[in-house]
């Protein structure tokens, strides 16, 4: 049974007209009001809900597989950061400042690259990259601001700034080679 907010990752490559594709390349962007749920159990299921807040937690969990993945994770106050990653050469860097921020990486191919920033409090920020060479920078600066990234196919690019309280928003990459930048202010 699904859970609200869940993301369900598509069982085979999506075929588009070329409206679509063209949408794609622009990316779609989704801008809603909602903040994810504090649960992240759809790309971090290692087990029960993540664990709320309060007193001195820190939570880290990384998984990887295969050969020359990295990750870096700078974390002040009371954060949340999962990484999975299988295949070869991803990257993953992130820094949270604040409390109750979570993010979530999930990378699978080659070489694709993800770099996050969020301070404030109750942000919530998950990519999920699949294919090759595709890169994903996030910066989230205020409270109780959402992105989900979703890039599927090969070389896609995506950097998103957002500062307003309360924003939500979804970009989803699906082809190669696809250019998308967005700023919420």
């Amino acid at each position: 049974m699904n859970k609200p907010n869940e993301v369900i990752p598509p069982r085979a490559p999506w075929r588009a007209s070329k409206v679509a594709l063209c949408a794609g390349v622009f990316a779609v962007v989704s801008l809603s009001l909602a903040v994810f749920a504090a649960d992240l159990s759809p790309v971090s299921d290692f087990g029960p809900a993540e664990p709320g807040f309060g007193g001195a937690t820190q939570v880290a969990r990384v998984a990887q597989h295969g050969a020359n993945n990295r990750v870096t994770g700078i974390q002040a106050g009371q954060n949340g950061l999962v990484v999975n990653q299988a295949g070869i050469a991803n990257a993953a860097v992130t820094a949270q400042a604040g409390n109750d921020n979570w993010s979530v990486v999930q990378q699978g191919g080659n070489a694709n690259q993800y770099n996050g920033y969020q301070a404030g409090q109750y942000n919530r920020s998950m990519s999920v990259q699949s294919g090759s060479g595709n890169a994903a920078t996030v910066t989230q600066i205020g409270s109780s601001m959402s992105s989900q990234v979703t890039q599927l196919g090969n070389n896609n690019e995506v950097s998103i700034l957002q500062s307003r309280n309360g924003a939500g928003l979804q970009v989803m990459q699906n082809g190669n080679g696809a250019r998308a930048s967005v700023l919420m202010k």
